[in-house]
């Protein structure tokens, strides 16, 4: 996809002059929203240039923009921010306690499981 091409669907998508339509005139929306709306427009626009590819003939409106490096920067993004807050629970001293509760959640809910799976099998008997 092309980056004219690219813009012409973020303006269909986010539809600016509707936006700003509604904020002025209409009414239907407070600051907030509109601006959101924009601030969404804008880091699309500046994702899908830093993961671009150039045209050879040097037109920028040209160049390419693949959506799987889009996704690839996408996934290193939560990769980073998952990470980030391990390494931060582990530092205030909180992630032992989290996977030990956790670990017991998991064995009650096994426990939870048999039983009900014995529970089960004592019903069909009756049943037969």
């Amino acid at each position: 996809m092309t980056l004219i091409q690219l813009m012409m669907m973020h303006r269909r998508i986010f539809s600016l002059i509707d936006n700003i339509h509604d904020l002025t005139c209409r009414g239907n929306k407070d600051y907030k929203q509109a601006m959101s709306n924009v601030q969404d427009y804008n880091m699309t626009k500046i994702l899908t240039r830093k993961c671009s590819i150039p045209d050879r003939n040097g037109e920028y409106k040209e160049g390419r923009c693949e959506l799987d490096v889009i996704y690839a920067v996408q996934m290193d993004i939560e990769l980073y921010n998952y990470i980030d807050i391990v390494l931060r629970k582990n530092k205030m001293g909180i992630l032992a306690a989290e996977m030990k509760a956790s670990v017991k959640g998991q064995k009650n809910d096994q426990d939870g499981e048999v039983e009900e799976a014995g529970d089960a099998g004592n019903e069909e008997d009756k049943v037969q």
